[in-house]
């Protein structure tokens, strides 16, 4: 007995030693690191959506006047405005989503009225007005924004070309992706949402995702023609059922429209919710279970496997972003102190953000009293991280 205990007890030695001397050193403990001021670029509180280019800030707005009218800017990375172009018909025109494409061009999404048919009723000429009584025109009725509009604009602001789909019924255009082969388009109604899918400047298909039990919020487009759809759901899709409340959701529609992969988080009893995501499948998204509610920060492989992924207590609210070489961004309100980042203390209102790499290790922290709502998010190798709050503040990270 004594001689097998001390066998085993010389297997566990070697087995630990071997263990120890192959571990890779790049899996040693991070290091703490020192939270860093985000600084504000300018301030714009008309500013409802933006996109970050390689050389600027593109922002939008909508503007109500005569008609309703959406307004374009252009800022460099010290807040200096680069060009500004309105879009004004004549018609009304409302803007709801933003994008850049892999060539530089901005997409805009969004929705406009058609044109007002012209009174074809002959005019009663010399009538008579005894009691001298002024007649006033009426006001030309404002026709129902139903169209589904697409604008894209050069890197210099210059309009390429404006693409319409004319609908029975008004669709928001919650997201939309482009790239060489096309824009795919993420549309709701009040029957839930559908993919319209762009080709050769033509709306060729559109395919319904669901019911109004699956929500969506971001799109992106591959250069073959299919798309990743990042959200919510609590219905069956694809073949796959709830396993919690509400389940996050990752799905992959085929260039034909087809859904090909459906990816479901299985949390029983949760709440949960896919909010922001980059191209390369970083997301960002909310877990609540009872009354505990977190920021769940994953990075997915190209087949929607995960290979890391973190929690924080939180308030809910999140958005993600990319850096440079494989690094991400996340945005979130912590509720409780933040392990690895000295300096952070949470206050009521003030986001944070984290900046990751590859393997899911904290390498960066930023944040500012101004860093308050996060509306979105974007990233330059030039500028740094940008993000744009519902307050109209344009905050700047600093590079690496």
């Amino acid at each position: 007995m004594t001689v097998r205990k001390n066998l085993l007890k010389k297997i566990v030695v070697i087995a630990t030693a071997l263990a120890v001397a192959l571990a890779p050193a790049a899996e040693s403990a991070p290091k703490n690191v020192a939270l860093k001021q985000i600084t504000l670029i300018t301030n714009d509180i008309a500013a409802e959506g933006m996109v970050v280019t390689s050389k600027a800030i593109v922002i939008y707005s909508n503007v109500v006047g005569n008609s309703a009218d959406i307004q374009l800017r252009a800022i460099d990375f010290t807040g200096a405005q680069i060009w500004s172009k309105t879009i004004d018909s004549g018609r009304d025109e409302v803007a709801t989503a933003i994008s850049v494409d892999p060539q530089g061009s901005i997409w805009l999404g969004g929705n406009s009225a058609p044109a007002v048919a012209s009174e074809s009723d002959t005019a009663v000429i010399g009538a008579l007005d005894p009691d001298s009584v002024t007649v006033e025109n009426p006001a030309q009725l404002r026709a129902d924004m139903k169209n589904t509009s697409l604008w894209q604009f050069s890197e210099t602001g210059d309009l390429l070309e404006q693409i319409d789909s004319k609908a029975t019924q008004p669709s928001l255009v919650e997201a939309i992706s482009a790239s060489a082969t096309g824009v795919s388009v993420l549309l709701s109604r009040d029957t839930g949402q559908s993919l319209a899918l762009v080709k050769a400047g033509v709306f060729e298909k559109e395919v319904k995702i669901g019911s109004a039990k699956s929500k969506f919020n971001i799109i992106f487009r591959t250069a073959g023609g299919s798309s990743s759809l990042f959200g919510s759901s609590s219905e069956t899709l694809g073949g796959k059922r709830l396993a919690g409340r509400v389940d996050g959701i990752l799905l992959k529609v085929s260039k034909s429209g087809a859904i090909s992969k459906v990816v479901r988080s299985s949390a029983t009893g949760a709440t949960r919710d896919w909010q922001s995501a980059t191209a390369s499948n970083f997301l960002t998204g909310f877990v609540r279970s009872g009354r505990k509610i977190e920021t769940a920060i994953t990075k997915f492989n190209s087949t929607f496997a995960p290979t890391w992924t973190i929690r924080y207590p939180s308030t809910g609210k999140s958005l993600a972003a990319s850096g440079v070489k494989g690094s991400v961004f996340a945005i979130f309100e912590p509720t409780t102190a933040l392990k690895g980042v000295k300096g952070w203390k949470p206050r009521k209102g003030q986001s944070v953000v984290l900046e990751f790499d590859g393997k899911g290790r904290i390498i960066n922290a930023f944040s500012d009293l101004l860093l308050s709502s996060p509306l979105s998010a974007g990233f330059s190798a030039e500028g740094g991280l940008i993000v744009l709050t519902t307050s109209g503040a344009i905050l700047r990270s600093s590079t690496r």
